[in-house]
């Protein structure tokens, strides 16, 4: 059991340390939508679920975050390959409403991992779509 919530917490770190800096540059990245706020906002309550074994928690805010999802599906669809990402976090989410109503700890963390594993593929995806000249040096 305690293998899989280490796994869990290190995919949570890695994921959240490319939003770091530690130039003392000015960035120059845009603010986080309404919709990733909200994201960070239930992972993190998630987490915690995890760490408390609460699977009221985490299911409770695994369902909120299953109804954002949807509605930002409705906004967010015009890339291909955006709308891929959506539905593979929509399935790793599924899996922890799953297994947080069996009470299953580690099948919840695994399905933790899999969903912080969507969000940096996702990013990845949004990168990688934006205009080449904004990439370029100034």
């Amino acid at each position: 059991m305690k293998p899989i919530l280490c796994i869990a917490v290190v995919a949570v770190l890695v994921s959240f340390a490319g939003t770091l800096s530690f130039s003392e540059e000015p960035q120059n990245e845009q603010k986080p939508s309404f919709w990733m706020e909200k994201k960070m906002e239930y992972s993190k309550r998630i987490l915690a679920g995890l760490a408390n074994q609460d699977f009221d928690e985490i299911g409770k805010t695994a369902r909120s975050l299953s109804a954002l999802n949807q509605m930002e599906k409705w906004v967010r669809s015009g890339v291909p390959e955006y709308r891929a990402q959506l539905q593979i976090f929509q399935n790793a989410n599924q899996q922890l409403i799953k297994t947080a109503d069996n009470q299953n700890l580690d099948g919840a963390a695994l399905a933790y991992v899999q969903l912080t594993m969507s969000c940096v593929n996702c990013h990845k995806v949004i990168r990688n779509s934006r205009p080449a000249a904004s990439n370029q040096p100034k």
